[in-house]
């Protein structure tokens, strides 16, 4: 990830991310390239489209499925002028995965909220969606 610079100052960014093991993988968009939808402002790669480009580059397992490891996504609400950054509750569970997800993405944590994104929300492991009872195939993005 090469971050963006605008005016000398690391400019946050929105995006997708997940953590395999220790190793933040991360695809990101700087505000000023975000997709609009809605009030927010998105990344435009999904998760899926992200996952098999790593893997045809190698840098990722081969036979790990992008909805396998924890991960999320940080998008920008332009109404509020905050930040939500969703994640697994495995992620949400280690401080130290949150700050550093901020920290590389830039964001401001005084505008940043984080949270799961619900009981029935997409961002969950495989070890959540198992413990939980339910299939991969609910999953999406």
């Amino acid at each position: 990830m090469k971050p963006s610079v605008q005016m000398g100052l690391q400019q946050p960014m929105v995006g997708i991310f997940w953590m395999l093991g220790k190793r933040l993988i991360l695809d990101v968009s700087p505000l000023s390239r975000a997709e609009a939808s809605g009030d927010w402002l998105d990344h435009s790669m999904s998760h899926d489209e992200f996952w098999t480009a790593q893997q045809r580059v190698g840098a990722v397992p081969l036979e790990i499925e992008y909805l396998e490891p924890p991960r999320g996504r940080v998008l920008f609400n332009t109404k509020t002028k905050r930040y939500m950054l969703y994640a697994d509750r495995c992620i949400l569970k280690k401080k130290f995965a949150v700050k550093q997800i901020i920290k590389a993405m830039h964001l401001p944590s005084k505008q940043t909220d984080v949270a799961t994104d619900g009981p029935e929300g997409h961002y969950r492991c495989s070890r959540c969606i198992e413990a939980a009872g339910l299939s991969k195939d609910n999953d999406w993005d």
